[in-house]
């Protein structure tokens, strides 16, 4: 019986050196069970009981928020002793919905509270022992810090929004991987509202944060509706929709343009406008036969365009063609009369 006393004595005391003789992992009799083994379920009485939120919180909380420093954002990670019950509110489908926010739960351990535009991004994380304990808040909610930042500066309509995808994206390297992925979704959400409020760069990134695998894949449609945007504005942005024309973002996928004449259009246009990228594009397509036949002196003539422009774009190219007996033909030019 004195065995049994000794052996009872230290099977506590290793419970209490892992934090696991708690209420939250319900080791007496008295305290709160755990409301279901599937995570869930679990979520779900989490977010409307009180009682079940003070037995399953750890005793000490990680909490990360984003402050302003300066012009630069810092990303602050502290202990407490206790989160306020405001902030759980939020996890709550009717709270949610009445601001707007969608609720994800990730199982094995995570529930991420969102909205669609950038404005709201929580991110609480859960820890299993005998039951899930909330012991993680990340906050990256940025709007606060954004009117910091850009307290003294004059912004077009929809840079604000710009910026604030930018620091989203940087701020990933600042997140675990788990929730990084939702930083990189914050950012295209910001992109997206910059460029419903008109931001042409702000469309660019959209639609490059999309094509790149790291936030979600937007519609083809939309994709190609940020890229027009655009390039009414940025003629680099032309060679960018003239790519999407042909491939549609499956860059790994060798096969002919899908839509040749909207691409040389988008290409063409672009290179009018300036974009000196677009003329050795142009060029490339013309020497490889790529989108339209092959017409070497035509590529000459678009690679000597550019290289008047800027010397260094495109003279390899030149010389290249060169000694493969292509000369200019000042009858040819890079961009044929009416085409437009």
């Amino acid at each position: 019986m004195t065995t049994n006393k000794y052996i009872m004595k230290w099977f506590s005391i290793a419970l209490l050196s892992l934090g696991m003789s708690s209420g939250a992992y319900a080791s007496s009799p008295n305290a709160t069970q755990c409301p279901s083994s599937d995570f869930v379920e679990f979520v779900k009485a989490f977010s409307s009981e009180p009682e079940i939120q003070k037995a399953f919180i750890a005793p000490s909380v990680k909490h990360v928020h984003v402050t302003a420093d300066g012009k630069i954002p810092k990303v602050v990670e502290r202990s407490l002793n206790a989160i306020d019950a405001d902030e759980l509110k939020v996890l709550l489908p009717e709270n949610a919905a009445a601001a707007n926010l969608i609720i994800q739960i990730k199982v094995p351990n995570r529930v991420i509270v969102r909205d669609e535009a950038g404005h709201f991004l929580k991110i609480f994380v859960f820890k299993r022992g005998g039951c899930w304990v909330l012991n993680r808040v990340e906050d990256w909610t940025l709007d606060a810090v954004m009117n910091e930042i850009t307290q003294s500066e004059k912004l077009t309509p929809g840079e604000l929004e710009l910026k604030k995808g930018v620091i989203f994206d940087r701020l990933v390297n600042k997140a675990s991987p788990d929730s990084g992925i939702y930083l990189y979704a914050a950012a295209l959400d910001s992109y997206l509202d910059g460029a419903r409020k008109g931001s042409p760069k702000a469309a660019i990134a959209a639609a490059g944060i999309s094509l790149s695998g790291q936030a979600p894949r937007l519609e083809n449609s939309k994709i190609l509706e940020l890229f027009i945007q655009a390039s009414n504005n940025i003629p680099d942005a032309g060679l960018a929709l003239s790519m999407f024309y042909c491939d549609e973002g499956n860059y790994d996928n060798e096969r002919p343009c899908i839509n040749p004449e909207k691409s040389m259009v988008a290409l063409e246009s672009a290179a009018q406008r300036g974009s000196i990228n677009a003329l050795v594009r142009l060029g490339e397509v013309y020497e490889t036969g790529a989108v339209v036949p092959s017409d070497p002196p035509r590529a000459m003539a678009c690679y000597q365009e550019a290289q008047r422009k800027d010397p260094e774009s495109s003279t390899p190219s030149v010389e290249r063609l060169a000694t493969q007996g292509v000369v200019r033909n000042p009858s040819i030019q890079c961009i044929k009369v009416g085409s437009l």
